[in-house]
């Protein structure tokens, strides 16, 4: 099939059937070599492929798919760490607002590190590391300036889940050398498990980035990763609400958590503590007023966000000293730990694949929570944002801090909201914040062993509560999308009755199945044209002034063709296809003028013409052909053409798509027998197929096409292809899809392929010939039951 000699060729294989009129160039876009290069159609498929060729496809791939390496070493470097390129722009002017960001967001992370830390099955003291190691890595190779890592409520749910699952693994019904495991080892166990899990993580994480898989994020779709984030929310606070009763909790992790930690809280009811329930409502009542009244105020004024939180937890923590709280009232306090930052260890990795998968599962939630915080902040600051940039960034950050007893960390969007909303230009807000963690937990590493547990849940539970403001979105969801709707409800319910892992993963699977169901149905579009406008076709469902052109059907296909869809779509196009169209007398814009008005084109009509908005006008005002046939009226003759040819002729734009399109000649020339007998409905005698919006076709999806054209050609109804792509034109080729649709029946654009159509009309040319099954080729088989590969054998004609 030899896409490049189309315009030559194409009108060749047109025969006039009756009436023996001259079958004439006109201008329309021609497929030639140039165009179809654009495209990426080669020219001789069949010459043998040289090592050359071979190797220069090969670096195509990698510069295509490879992180870097279509770049040089200094570019390279450059593009790994955004940070360094940035301070080259840098202004002294912006350093104290980014100071004083750092400041904020370095107190922030220290209130919240010791909750998530309670939240992961792990020690309140364990998560301080993370407060400086991964924080600095990702803020020299991340490509968000706003966003800030650290300890992030969905990344430690989901963590606790593997750690517990590890352990039943390797210490089922929590027996260690023949003993039941006290919770200060199942803590100790958990702490060494998690830098291993967030080795993996961060593994995983550059390997996609170095192959360029930041797309694979969309896997979670927002309608899943909300309602697993609130379900990790409320765990957690349901999980924090003993602690702020004065009440020990147990470590366990079971199926529906959120309610094991309610019937435990209401069980152990009367071992609460009066005065630590005291300090949790104190502290409540504090923050709650202060951030409703006083913190807008002081924002307006100085543009300010105080760190309450910090403020607070510093008061508690002398009080607690000053009042020895942790003997005089039974608090219970962070207690002693090796204060400072960590040093270096490897990460055990000896607990095998159960941690290899737990470290992607991880993984993955931790880059989709990543990314969506930094694409919000990125829309605030409009600053670009690259998905791979990402994954390298945290994935670097990962496998960095493990060796530095960390667990694996994720964005928080409030954080990053604050850091935006001081007024911070770079990461370097993120390295003071770092710094400035660094220097609390390495110098005041005494005082922090006074702070009350009560005070840290009850912050938790506050900066948590906040966050559940998306449930307000589930009935405008439920109202937009019943199946959106289903699958948020669904998965948020998988979450809290069984646990966040298996909630998340019936939440893929259900917007997957949905995705596949909706696929399984896809639209198919009858097209027209509207009257007294300047648009082009439009979906005749959608408009009640839109009508079909007698004699040719547009139908606009808009799904991928796949093996998912093609079965349906066979029957679909060929019914819609075949179904009669409203009679032309009762449509009111194709009135018919059997003699239209002829007058000499001017210049300023010609170019009133060809600057209409309307593709079919403009190609029709610019055709020679067209306009000789929209003044034919009577017995045509060559020597007529011959005479239209020398001169330009015009009508208006209606009249001369009227006369074209609706012309008594025109509908009792369409050379279907369906439409030559009185008694019956018209019917279309060609179809416009638009693949414009089709986007992929598989190789099922050709066998398709070539069954509706097999099919379609013995009802003698003739397929026309329009807006075929560079790929799907390279398909159509190397799979000879000519065989059963000629190439001339390939357009570029559907404009040109209606007035082909509706000049084939005109001269009543014959459907094009060949139909599967007159070939002696393994592709084809016997008409007219014409099953496609991977499809069901149905007969179209009996349903």
């Amino acid at each position: 099939m030899d896409f490049g000699r189309r315009h030559s060729t194409g009108h060749a294989e047109i025969s006039p059937a009756k009436n023996n009129i001259e079958d004439r160039e006109r201008p329309r876009v021609p497929l030639t070599p140039e165009i179809l290069a654009l495209y990426g159609v080669f020219e001789n498929p069949a010459e043998p492929l040289k090592w050359r060729d071979i190797l220069a496809g090969a670096r195509q791939i990698l510069n295509k798919r490879v992180y870097g390496f279509n770049k040089r070493p200094r570019q390279y470097f450059a593009a790994l760490f955004p940070l360094l390129e940035r301070l080259r722009h840098y202004r002294l002017r912006w350093v104290p607002t980014d100071l004083l960001a750092g400041l904020i967001v370095g107190m922030m992370q220290f209130t919240q590190v010791l909750g998530n830390s309670q939240t992961a099955s792990l020690k309140p003291q364990i998560g301080l590391s993370i407060l400086f190691y991964p924080g600095l890595v990702y803020a020299l190779m991340a490509s968000s300036m706003h966003n800030s890592v650290g300890g992030m409520c969905v990344t430690v749910a989901t963590l606790s889940v593997s750690l517990i699952n590890v352990q039943d693994v390797y210490y089922p019904d929590q027996i260690y050398q023949g003993r039941l495991m006290t919770d200060q080892e199942q803590l100790d166990l958990h702490s060494t498990i998690a830098p291993g899990i967030a080795l993996i993580a961060g593994i995983v994480q550059i390997v996609m980035g170095l192959f360029k898989l930041g797309f694979l994020s969309a896997v979670i779709s927002p309608n899943v990763l909300t309602p697993f984030t609130m379900a990790c929310f409320l765990q957690s606070i349901c999980g924090k609400i003993p602690s702020v009763l004065g009440i020990d909790p147990p470590v366990h992790f079971t199926y529906a958590k959120h309610f094991t930690d309610l019937v435990f809280t209401f069980k152990n009811i009367n071992q609460i503590n009066g005065w630590e329930v005291l300090m949790s409502a104190s502290m409540a009542a504090i923050v709650i007023s202060f951030r409703e009244f006083l913190q807008p105020r002081i924002f307006q004024l100085v543009k300010v966000v105080i760190p309450i939180e910090f403020l607070l937890f510093v008061a508690f923590t002398g009080l607690s000293y000053a009042l020895d709280l942790e003997h005089t009232a039974r608090f219970r306090i962070v207690g002693t730990y090796e204060y400072g930052l960590q040093t270096w260890s490897w990460p055990n990795l000896s607990y095998g694949w159960d941690m290899a998968w737990s470290g992607v599962v991880v993984g993955l939630i931790a880059y989709s929570t990543c990314l969506e915080s930094a694409k919000v902040l990125a829309r605030r600051s409009e600053v670009p944002l690259s998905a791979n940039q990402e994954l390298m960034a945290l994935g670097t950050a990962h496998v960095f801090s493990s060796f530095f007893s960390c667990y694996p960390v994720s964005a928080s969007l409030g954080r990053g909201l604050v850091n935006e909303s001081m007024g911070s230009q770079s990461q370097l807000s993120t390295v003071t914040a770092c710094v400035f963690a660094g220097l609390i937990v390495g110098l005041a590493g005494p005082a922090i062993r006074y702070l009350p547990v009560c005070a840290i849940s009850a912050n938790m539970i506050l900066f948590l509560s906040m966050s559940l403001s998306s449930f307000k979105e589930l009935p405008n969801l439920w109202r937009a999308n019943k199946v959106d709707g289903a699958v948020w409800f669904l998965t948020f319910v998988g979450c809290i009755t069984l646990n966040v892992q298996i909630g998340l993963f019936v939440g893929i699977g259900l917007s997957m199945l949905g995705l596949i169901v909706r696929s399984q149905k896809p639209k198919v579009r009858v097209m027209g044209i509207l009257k007294h406008t300047q648009w082009g076709f439009v979906a005749v469902k959608h408009y009640d002034t839109a009508h079909e052109l007698p004699g040719v059907r547009i139908l606009q296909l808009q799904s991928p063709l796949i093996y998912a869809t093609a079965d349906y779509l066979v029957k679909q196009i060929v019914t819609m296809a075949l179904e009669p169209y409203i009679p032309q007398a009762a449509l009111p814009i194709l009135h018919v003028e059997t003699a239209p008005t002829v007058i000499e084109e001017s210049p300023e009509n010609s170019q009133d013409q060809l600057k209409n908005k309307n593709p079919a006008i403009r190609a029709l005002a610019s055709s020679d052909t067209l306009s000789g046939l929209s003044v034919r009226s009577g017995s045509p003759s060559s020597n007529h053409f011959h005479k239209a040819n020398k001169f330009k002729r015009k009508t208006q734009s209606t009249s001369m798509i009227t006369a074209l399109y609706a012309s008594k000649e025109h509908l009792s020339a369409v050379g279907n027998p369906v439409n030559n007998d009185p008694g019956k409905r018209k019917r279309a005698a060609r179809v416009v197929l638009d693949l414009g919006s089709v986007g992929y076709i598989d190789s099922v999806g050709i066998r398709a096409l070539e069954q509706i054209a097999s099919d379609l050609k013995g009802q003698d109804c003739e397929i026309i292809l329009a807006q075929c792509t560079g790929p799907l034109l390279k398909q159509l080729k190397e799979l000879e899809i000519h065989k059963i649709i000629p190439e001339r029946n390939v357009f570029p654009s559907v404009v040109d392929a209606v007035e082909d159509a509706i000049r084939r009309n005109q001269v009543n040319t014959s459907p094009a010939e060949g139909v599967v099954g007159e070939y002696d080729d393994e592709r084809f088989w016997d008409a007219p039951v014409v099953p496609v590969e991977g499809l069901p054998v149905v007969d179209y004609h009996q349903d």
